[in-house]
Parts: structure tokens; sequence; C-alpha cells
């Protein structure tokens, strides 16, 4: 069936077409979830939030605004985002004096870590860091959006992307350690 027989069906409330969609699109969600929460025992509650807002606000979604998996990945990561500032009201970033200090060299064969490692490797990052970086530069959201999305300036989201970036350059290197060694 086409994607947009099936939208159409379930903006009429069929409970099929819904259930069609979620067996389509769980494993995508699943992904966001697992990339934006900390705690693998929230992953079901917050997938569920997730399809029950598709449910509810599939109105919104207009085919003529991009595609269907976008609106999505947009709606989820929105309440992933949620999810989180309603267990971490405060202290979301890390602070300045939470940062290590020194540098390593670039890693030349970032190329050859599997997406598995580095999902693995992004779940070690200090979660505000984590959180800006996947939403900058995986999600590809820009800083404003990150801003209104977090609720923080333009200023902290610049300065947490740079923060993550220095992080990955002083641990990257020891990924490389451990992956050559087969650990």
């Amino acid at each position: 069936m086409k994607e947009s027989d099936l939208i159409f069906r379930v903006k009429q409330r069929d409970h099929t077409a819904f259930k069609e969609l979620y067996h389509e699109y769980i494993g995508y969600v699943f992904s966001i979830v697992k990339r934006y929460v900390f705690d693998e025992r929230e992953y079901p509650d917050v997938i569920q939030e997730i399809f029950a807002r598709v449910f509810l606000k599939i109105e919104t979604y207009d085919a003529a605004r991009g595609e269907f998996k976008f609106w999505l990945r947009r709606l989820a990561i929105n309440q992933c985002l949620q999810a989180y500032r309603k267990q971490q009201p405060s202290e979301q970033f890390v602070s300045l004096d939470q940062i290590s200090e020194g540098e390593a060299g670039e890693p030349e064969r970032l190329t050859e870590l599997t997406k598995e490692e580095v999902e693995a490797f992004l779940q070690q990052m200090p979660q505000g860091y984590r959180q800006i970086f996947m939403l900058i530069i995986i999600d590809e959201y820009s800083h404003k959006e990150v801003a209104e999305l977090l609720g923080i300036s333009l200023e902290t989201s610049r300065s947490q992307l740079s923060r993550a970036k220095k992080w990955l350059r002083t641990h990257l290197p020891m990924l490389f350690t451990i992956t050559a060694s087969g650990i």
C-alpha cells in the first residue's frame, strides 16, 4: 500500500491503518528514541507517547511540506526532548568546570567505524553535549531551532556543540584503540 493512502486512512481514524503505520515506522522511531533517551527503561513509554501524538496530530501532516518520515522524525525528537526535560528539570548542560582539558589528534579511521560502534560511543558522551551534537550534526537542526527546542540561548547551543566536538577529539582515539584490540 502506498504511504499516502495509509496516511489518508489514519487521518480518517482507521485503527487498522494506524497499526500498519506503527509496524511500518516502529524501527525508525526506536532508532530516534535510542539516540535521545538515556534510560533504556524509558524507551517503551516514550515510543508509546510518540505514536499517541502521531495519532492525535496526524491532521497537521501536510505532504506538500515534506515527507512523512521527516514530520515523524521532528515529532519524535520533540517528544524525546520533552521526556528528557521532565526527568532533568535542572542542569541539562555540562558546566565549564566539568570540561576536561587536553586535545588529541583527529582520528584517521573514522570512516571504518560501524553505525553500532558510533552509537555506542555517543552513548558515553555527556548528555548535554550529546543532545546538541545529535540535533545539529545528525538531525541537521540549526542552532536557532535547537535553542528554541531546548529553551537555551544560541550561544549555549554553539558552545555545547563546540564542547561536544572537543570531547570527540579527546575520546575518539580511545575508541580506535578499543576497536582495534577487539574489545
